[in-house]
């Protein structure tokens, strides 16, 4: 019985209502889903794994993200008296702008989250500059800050060559033990470098 009447509602609907509940439905139910595991894992302190995910726009959350928010719009527009192709642009830029914020308030939560560092393939060739003087010949640690959204604040960093001061610009041109940065000076107008001869220029 319930089936039967299930499957009349379901061939009352036209085909672009069918897809829209289609992909409203599936998409939300993968979202919830990643949610949930993505959850578990930081409640376990797997930040590596959240860290190592792809940072690009088109991941699967916000890909899933905009899935959802399109589906189910697109779905409350279809039921109005409205031409199809009014349905599919709201439906569409809706769907980007929650998918964007969505990324952003990923990115957010994973920065509050202690010891959480943005991926080594991220890290390596930035810039930034010194925030604590860092000894030199990797004889011990200082702290920067990079020229990253993702980055937090401060960051562990060791140098090869001479000390570098606060306020030093710095490369960062390795990653050891996936959180400590080696960093090397660069050229900055205003900045004082020392030569070859230990002379500063």
């Amino acid at each position: 019985m319930l089936f039967s009447l299930f499957g009349d509602w379901w061939e009352a609907q036209d085909w672009a209502q069918q897809v829209f509940w289609l992909v409203a439905i599936v998409s939300s139910l993968l979202l919830v889903i990643l949610s949930a595991l993505s959850l578990y894992e930081l409640s376990q302190g797997h930040v590596a794994e959240a860290e190592h995910r792809p940072s690009r726009f088109f991941n699967p959350r916000t890909i899933l993200t905009f899935s959802a928010v399109f589906g189910w719009l697109a779905l409350l527009l279809s039921y109005q008296n409205v031409s199809l192709a009014f349905v599919l642009a709201p439906a569409a830029a809706l769907g980007a702008l929650a998918a964007a914020w969505a990324k952003g308030i990923s990115r957010f939560i994973l920065r509050l989250i202690p010891g959480y560092h943005p991926g080594a393939d991220l890290l390596v060739e930035s810039t930034g500059k010194v925030l604590e003087p860092i000894p030199p010949h990797r004889n011990g640690f200082g702290k920067v800050h990079l020229n990253l959204r993702d980055a937090p604040y401060e960051l562990e960093a060791i140098t090869g060559g001479g000390e570098l001061k606060p306020g030093a610009p710095v490369r960062v041109i390795g990653v050891i033990d996936g959180r400590v940065l080696l960093v090397e000076p660069i050229e900055d107008e205003g900045y004082p470098h020392e030569n070859q001869a230990g002379s500063r220029i």
